[in-house]
């Protein structure tokens, strides 16, 4: 067992951190799909939403935020009854919201990934871990990208799922100094 994959044996999670945790990404949906998916896991797990994942694409048009931006109050009715997402209205009616918060964003940045990684100067950040008790889960960066990312109306996105975002999108690289996929 790898310590660096949380301490998991799911299948489910061992691939998602061998083959995406931590690997820089820069394409703007794919970044916004993955904050949107963070937001969700608020009080929750990890596993629990990324097995929730296809579903969630299939509820939110791939998580395409111009069309997500124009979902209604009634899209989030039938989207709770929806199959395999969690039914929880405040947490779908966010992902409405941070769609267009991601337009917003793309106007003033002419990027979502270009305003994304301002906040670590464009590269990632290697935090060297050598245990995984050393691993930090907030700090001051994290909490700047939350308060900027809420003044364009995004929910669900305290500092600490801002730090687990960064980590996921490979902002920052928490891979342990041992983790074969660092």
């Amino acid at each position: 067992m790898n310590p660096c994959a949380f301490g998991s044996q799911d299948p489910v999670y061992i691939d998602y951190h061998d083959h995406f945790w931590g690997k820089p990404l820069y394409d703007s949906r794919a970044l916004f799909e993955l904050l949107a998916l963070e937001s969700q896991h608020a009080g929750l797990s990890w596993l629990t939403i990324l097995k929730k994942k296809d579903a969630y694409k299939s509820a939110f048009y791939q998580f395409d935020p111009y069309k997500i931006a124009q979902m209604t109050s009634s899209d989030i009715d039938q989207l709770m009854s929806f199959p395999n997402i969690i039914h929880h209205r405040k947490k779908l009616e966010a992902i409405v919201s941070q769609a267009k918060g991601f337009i917003e964003i793309e106007k003033d940045y002419e990027s979502f990934s270009h305003f994304i990684w301002s906040f670590v100067n464009g590269a990632p950040i290697d935090f060297q871990y050598e245990t995984v008790e050393a691993r930090i889960t907030v700090n001051d960066t994290s909490k700047k990208l939350s308060k900027s990312l809420k003044e364009y109306g995004f929910q669900f996105i305290g500092p600490v799922t801002a730090f687990s975002f960064m980590e996921a999108a490979g902002l920052y690289n928490s891979h342990l100094i041992s983790c074969p996929n660092r």
